[in-house]
């Protein structure tokens, strides 16, 4: 995905930059890639990203009681650098893991130039402009760092290389292009659109109805669904008149005085009747999803649309009035959607390619630098 898309991540992570001290050795580079050394600050934010990955394989928060009778954390106080890590000590791992960025990095930018990628979409004048943003509230703090704008830009701008590289390949037209129907059949297969009323379970005054009222509830939405399914009826007029019968149900219970109730009512109305419509496309909701409920979830994935049904979640004590809807019925859904699923369903594969272009590289890593920056200064 694109550095622009991730910037507030970005900034993020590098928040959590190591700071910088004098000496006498040159330390302003992390590493020499194929005769180009990266600055130090480009090194100090791979660390940075590493040690938040790290971050992962903490253990669990665990606590025990104490002799005074309170509570001493354990695993809280322990900091992500005592802990091991795939077999190895924090300390190297993170290490290794920058490493590995700074060579991915100048891969990156070896096959950017190898391919004649040029950016069409003022990526460039994007990007500054989401940098000089942020340095203007942060750039002192992270110039005390050790972070300069320019490493920072730098590592954004490598970030844009790597999403041309990757739609050079899989875009369209690309040698490895994704077939759109691969693409609409993933989204098929993974979401459904739906637009739905929740009914409470409840009288006016918020008592839980007995079988009879659940029973009288019941039937007044079947006849929604026969009105929708037979006459012009729209949804949205379903919604409002249910929304109508509800509040006045509410507004008997609490024997609230009619006048500036009913004055409010029909000003609200008024302004709904004379604005514009926008088209509802309802609501995408995922396989995996629990929104609007896990029995709405369950019974729209078990039904072709279009089409109307009834759905009796007792758990949550509400009945849902859902009409399942094609999932394309937005004309839009497919291309503001399109990238997303190409990501997951291609980034694996190219970040395997990418790691396969730094075989073979001159590495030397600038060990005064390493010894330089303590890794324990990003945990302060």
């Amino acid at each position: 995905m694109s550095f622009l898309k991730k910037s507030t991540a970005f900034i993020a992570a590098a928040a959590m930059a190591l700071s910088l001290s004098s000496c006498g050795k040159d330390t302003t580079w992390g590493a020499e890639i194929d005769g180009e050394q990266l600055r130090a600050g480009i090194m100090i934010y791979f660390q940075s990203s590493a040690v938040s990955e790290a971050m992962a394989f903490m253990p669990e928060t665990e606590s025990v009681p104490a002799a005074d009778g309170e509570t001493a954390a354990t695993a809280e106080t322990q900091s992500v650098l005592e802990i091991t890590i795939e077999d190895k000590p924090a300390r190297e791992w993170i290490n290794e893991k920058a490493v590995q960025s700074m060579r991915e990095y100048a891969a990156v930018e070896k096959k950017f130039d190898e391919l004649g990628l040029t950016f069409e979409n003022k990526e460039e004048d994007r990007l500054n402009i989401v940098v000089d943003q942020m340095w203007e509230y942060f750039g002192e703090y992270y110039e005390e760092l050790g972070v300069s704008r320019e490493s920072y830009y730098d590592v954004g701008l490598n970030s844009e290389k790597r999403t041309a590289i990757f739609n050079y390949y899989y875009g369209e037209g690309g040698e490895k292009a994704v077939p759109e129907d691969e693409i609409v059949s993933y989204l098929s297969e993974n979401n459904t659109r739906i637009k739905y009323i929740s009914m409470p379970l409840k009288d006016g005054e918020g008592n839980l109805l007995k079988s009879e009222g659940k029973a009288e509830l019941k039937t007044m939405i079947e006849g929604y669904i026969d009105r929708l399914n037979t006459s012009s009826v729209t949804f949205e007029e379903i919604q409002k008149e249910y929304n109508n019968y509800y509040a006045e149900l509410v507004k008997a219970a609490a024997e609230t005085e009619e006048g500036t109730e009913a004055s409010e009512t029909e000003q609200t109305e008024t302004e709904e009747d004379t604005a514009v419509a926008e088209p509802n496309y309802g609501t995408v909701i995922a396989k995996d999803s629990a929104y609007p409920s896990a029995k709405v979830v369950e019974t729209a994935f078990g039904m072709t649309a279009p089409a109307y049904t009834i759905v009796e979640d007792d758990d949550n004590e509400v009945y849902y009035l859902v009409q399942v809807m094609g999932l394309f019925d937005d004309p839009d859904y497919l291309e503001n959607n399109s990238e997303s699923v190409l990501h997951t369903l291609k980034d694996e594969e190219f970040n395997a390619e990418v790691k396969s272009w730094t075989e073979g590289q001159n590495v030397i890593v600038n060990q005064d630098s390493v010894d330089r920056y303590k890794l324990d200064k990003i945990l302060e």
